[in-house]
């Protein structure tokens, strides 16, 4: 089922269009999330609270462009009320801004919204290739942990691991998807700051 294809059903309240969505979007979205809050667990609180927010108002959504458009800029606005909180807000866009020249400024401007959503599918692909090339054990880890929404003690039953390795395979796998998908976070992260 396409994106578009799973309007009607979310707005219709059905669980399964909900789920799809979640699966399909939950690593990109926390990732993106921790490239503002460098913290993986903050990150994954705020694309949580925020699906649950989505669950609970989903048949009332009004989505005028695309799905992952409307996630990313909504874990954007949620990281940034988090970052407001802890004050560092101005001071990380600033950082973002230094890193672009005004002629890269103005041609972001004026093609925002189809880079905005060319950077997210190429992200989302590229975050599909990454899992796919981690080692078999900790892929089936990571996607326990990430897609199956298992515990760490959960896994650790279900493989036979101890705990401790199931946290130190999740943590290399994050660490290499982090490694690999910085220059698309953020390319993202300051097209989002222009469409504000």
């Amino acid at each position: 089922m396409s994106e578009q294809d799973l309007l009607l059903p979310l707005k219709n309240g059905e669980e399964k269009a909900f789920e799809q969505l979640f699966k399909q979007h939950f690593v990109g979205l926390c990732l993106f999330a921790e490239h503002f809050v460098h913290d993986t667990h903050t990150a994954e609180e705020i694309v949580e609270d925020f699906f649950c927010e989505f669950w609970e108002n989903c048949t009332n959504l009004t989505i005028t462009d695309s799905i992952k458009g409307y996630l990313y800029r909504s874990i954007y606005n949620n990281s940034m009320k988090y970052l407001r909180h802890k004050k560092v807000e101005q001071k990380y866009i600033t950082a973002q801004q230094a890193k672009y020249n005004e002629k890269e400024l103005s041609e972001l401007s004026l093609h925002s919204y189809p880079i905005a959503n060319l950077i997210i599918q190429e992200l989302e692909s590229k975050i599909e290739t990454e899992i796919n090339k981690l080692p078999p054990q900790c892929k089936d880890i990571f996607c326990m942990s990430r897609y199956e929404n298992l515990s760490y003690s959960e896994i650790a039953e279900k493989t036979g691991l101890s705990v401790n390795t199931v946290k130190t395979q999740i943590s290399r796998a994050l660490k290499k998807l982090r490694d690999e998908l910085q220059d698309y976070l953020v390319a993202l992260a300051f097209i989002i700051t222009l469409l504000k």
